[in-house]
């Protein structure tokens, strides 16, 4: 992205439900922007009817910007948006892409994007599996919150067997890092990096993982993971996440 485009879209991502109006000055520091920067770029917002200067001194989101907002297809699903990201992420890794879906206790894959590699991990969509194991489940289940884990814990087969401080020291080090990552968890001979993906509320309903043969996944984990954060945060960003839309345009 053009960083002086990126920048200037960033100036939308100041206003939330709680900052419906900001000075300057607030705008700078919310998106963490150059004073001098600040000032250039929303006085061209507001030349261009975007946003609005009150009598105070503060601006608004204009008008203009809900009516862009209207415009917006209503029926524009995680696969549509996600989409783009997956291929390239596939193109990048040469391995298995999926999305997944929390659904009850349980996560579902709704689209997957396969490699045409040997030693091809296979998962299709439409498959539900419980999300205490593998790294796809795991990016879901460390954002729910502690009861809800344990009637998740409750719910699944075996889940009397899970130890509940290992499984929370696990779950931390996912929103530690940003992402999940198993071998051999859920699958033997299987390596999987997982990233949470955020909607507009910054609440985790979806995550993207990334599948494959562990002889060709571990020692590519670093990179891998590398490209997997920065396509969650695209697709995030996508689906409306504040957090996500700084963090790409820092």
């Amino acid at each position: 992205m053009i960083r002086a485009v990126g920048r200037a879209l960033a100036i939308f991502d100041a206003f939330d439900e709680a900052h419906l109006s900001l000075s300057l000055q607030e705008i700078g520091a919310r998106i963490n922007m150059p004073k001098a920067t600040t000032f250039r770029l929303v006085h061209t917002l507001e030349r261009a009817g975007f946003l609005v200067r009150l009598d105070n001194q503060q601006y608004c989101l204009s008008l203009k910007v809900v009516r862009l907002a209207g415009l917006v297809k209503g029926t524009i699903g995680i696969r549509e948006v996600a989409r783009p990201a997956m291929i390239e992420v596939a193109r990048e890794t040469g391995e298995t892409v999926t999305i997944n879906a929390l659904t009850g206790h349980q996560r579902l894959c709704i689209d997957v994007i396969d490699t045409p590699s040997p030693l091809m991990t296979i998962v299709r969509a439409g498959e539900q599996l419980p999300l205490l194991h593998g790294a796809t489940g795991k990016a879901l289940l460390a954002y729910r919150a502690a009861d809800e884990i344990t009637k998740i814990i409750a719910a699944t087969p075996g889940g009397d067997h899970v130890d509940r401080a290992e499984l929370d020291a696990e779950l931390e080090q996912v929103r530690r890092l940003g992402y999940a990552l198993t071998s051999g968890q859920r699958v033997p001979g299987i390596t999987a990096i997982a990233v949470p993906l955020r909607d507009m509320r910054e609440e985790v309903v979806y995550s993207l993982a990334l599948t494959g043969p562990s002889v060709r996944m571990d020692e590519n984990r670093e990179r891998f993971a590398e490209i997997m954060l920065n396509a969650g945060a695209e697709i995030s960003s996508r689906l409306g996440s504040i957090e996500a839309s700084r963090a790409l345009t820092l």
